[in-house]
């Protein structure tokens, strides 16, 4: 009986090492990632980036897809999500379709279907430009500023995070609601 046992022990044992050495079944071969294209030199799914500045963060960012292009030293972005932190605590939420990151300037830009949510305010475009070393937000294109009493049409929006200003140089319409009506100017 003894002998049985260890016979079987001893059966089991070669059946495992062999599982382990030979390759696997035709059906379950190793799939390999899809080539890069030509100009891409990476390619990253759901990612998630902090740019932290003498011991302080500064903006997380969550993008479903991104691409980097060495030549032109940039990442290419969809679907993205950005926050960006404030002096005082406060922060500002920004989503747009695509962006881009310059490697070294760290400067963020968003396209397609841009809205950027603060405390108190919402705006959307098509496109924001963040620029990290003087702290801004620009929309060149038109904008629509909306806060709880008023909303605000026009172009050219520029927000300077460190001062807590905000600039839109060619206005188009006003729309205020003084007690729950609708005023347009």
């Amino acid at each position: 009986m003894r002998t049985d046992l260890l016979r079987r022990t001893a059966v089991w044992w070669v059946v495992l090492g062999l599982c382990l050495l030979l390759p696997p079944a035709v059906g379950a071969q190793e799939r390999t990632p899809p080539p890069l294209a030509p100009d891409k030199q990476g390619e990253m799914r759901e990612i998630r980036l902090t740019e932290v500045q003498a011991g302080e963060k500064k903006w997380v960012l969550k993008a479903d897809n991104a691409d980097y292009i060495k030549d032109k030293e940039r990442i290419h972005l969809s679907r993205v999500w950005v926050e960006i932190y404030g002096q005082d605590g406060s922060s500002i939420t920004i989503t747009g379709d695509t962006g881009l990151i310059g490697i070294k300037t760290r400067d963020l830009t968003l396209q397609g279907n841009v809205q950027a949510k603060s405390a108190d305010y919402t705006f959307t475009g098509e496109e924001v430009h963040y620029d990290p070393q003087t702290r801004t937000l620009t929309a060149p294109g038109p904008v629509k500023l909306e806060g709880s009493r008023i909303v605000v049409e026009g172009r050219d929006l520029q927000v300077d995070l460190k001062q807590n200003k905000l600039n839109l140089a060619q206005h188009t319409k006003t729309r205020m609601r003084p007690g729950g009506g609708l005023w347009n100017f």
